[in-house]
């Protein structure tokens, strides 16, 4: 038992989806386990355990979103640096994240991954919530009580509140070190925490499969594989299309060299499933294989790392849309635009551990009227899809590092090319 805690957790989960999905089979009522144990209280059971996890997941969903942008508005350093390199680096990372989300809707909406996929007979949808009118809206983005936004889980009006404070603490200098300490503190607590709760994600994994597995039964999870071709699809096209044509004809730039040079960082973000875990990697392959000055390196994969997040919005898309398709709740235009809108967004705060982004599913799930149990159909073939979903977070990062650092000039074009360090050209741009 010792040796099975040791092992990875993308391996201990994958071993207790098996079992669940093992478990799930036997307690249905035409199951191998009938007449031997009470298949209900075994699938109720399973729940309640299972709906524990979700809990725990829930509860760290608008704190961590709360300091992890605060924290990361404030890790810029100065607010004149912010308006400068910051400019730029947002003018890339939000239409890259809203195009993102773009895609995973569109996919989702061809593809139809959760259609054909019975609904769970202990899962309802709830009422699907009228479209927001503008003065809704207009209450969403600018919080007037951002304690009551807290509190409520509105997390568009937590999202902003939070980018404000972080300007203020910029604003206030010295005066206002202890307000960023404790943020930045916050953030790796919370951070910390999710990666505790993260450990307790096989046992998660095995109730909820096994619930899942016995309502549901093999058609289902035979029908999971369109979900995850809908992801590694969406990955694909945005990881290696988009990125590699904003590469090519935005910054003019060889193609071959940016995959090339960051496929170290591709491979540990794969294994990972860690943007954070990646990071050190990703700084290394930008400055020994890229060219780019370590400055130029360090602040942009930094700020990638906390709020760039491309495969990430997709996946929360896709996801939501499947949840819909589940239960049958038609999607109108303002429903479709708001959950584009909260997935770019929500993503933003999303720890770059593993399974990070499952604390911001349940928030763009409310946009849809779908129940936060999807989570419980999903959390099995999770670690599949959160595996791929990295790569493109690295990538979006190393995409934008590679186009701030060449409009900056702190790019070594030629070591970029070879994918090898010239030492004194980078000597010249670490500034």
């Amino acid at each position: 038992m010792t040796a099975f805690f040791q092992k990875p957790l993308w391996l201990r989960i994958l071993v207790a989806m098996v079992l669940g999905v093992i478990l799930g089979f036997g307690i249905r009522p035409e199951g191998y386990l009938n007449g031997l144990i009470d298949g209900e209280a075994w699938s109720a059971a399973l729940k309640l355990v299972g709906d524990a996890f979700i809990r725990l997941i829930r509860m760290l969903s608008v704190p961590l979103i709360f300091v992890s942008v605060a924290a990361a508005v404030v890790s810029i350093g100065d607010l004149s640096r912010l308006g400068k390199s910051g400019a730029r680096i947002a003018a890339l990372y939000i239409p890259s994240g809203l195009l993102a989300a773009c895609l995973g809707v569109s996919l989702a909406m061809l593809i139809q991954p959760g259609a054909g996929i019975e609904a769970p007979a202990g899962l309802s949808a709830p009422p699907v919530k009228p479209p927001p009118t503008g003065a809704d809206i207009l209450a969403m983005f600018i919080p007037a009580n951002p304690v009551k936004a807290l509190a409520e889980g509105d997390m568009l009006s937590v999202i902003v509140f939070a980018i404000l404070l972080g300007i203020g603490v910029l604003g206030a200098r010295e005066a206002a070190k202890p307000v960023a300490d404790v943020l930045d503190g916050a953030a790796h607590a919370l951070t910390k925490l999710v990666t505790y709760i993260m450990e307790l994600a096989p046992i998660g994994a095995f109730a909820l499969m096994a619930w899942a597995v016995a309502l549901m039964g093999a058609d289902a999870l035979v029908k999971l594989a369109a979900l995850i071709g809908t992801v590694y699809l969406g990955c694909f096209i945005y990881g290696f299309v988009v990125y590699g044509g904003f590469i090519k004809f935005v910054l003019g730039l060889p193609i071959l060299p940016f995959f090339k040079g960051m496929s170290e960082a591709m491979a540990v973000a794969y294994s990972t499933s860690s943007s954070n875990a990646t990071l050190p990697v990703t700084m290394r392959c930008m400055i020994e294989k890229l060219g780019i000055s370590r400055r130029m390196s360090a602040f942009v994969s930094s700020m990638g790392a906390t709020v760039n997040m491309d495969g990430t919005a997709m996946y929360i898309c896709i996801v939501t849309i499947f949840g819909a398709q589940l239960f049958g709740i038609p999607l109108d235009s303002g429903q479709l635009v708001g959950i584009v809108i909260a997935a770019s967004l929500g993503a933003i705060g999303a720890a770059g551990i593993p399974g990070g982004s499952i604390v911001f599913i349940p928030l763009v799930l409310g946009i849809a009227g779908v129940p936060v149990e999807v989570i419980a159909i999903i959390l099995g073939a999770d670690r599949i899809m959160d595996m791929m979903r990295t790569v493109v977070n690295v990538l979006g990062d190393s995409a934008a590092a590679v186009a701030v650092a060449k409009w900056e000039g702190e790019l070594d074009v030629d070591a970029y090319k070879d994918n090898q360090l010239r030492e004194a050209p980078v000597a010249q741009s670490q500034g």
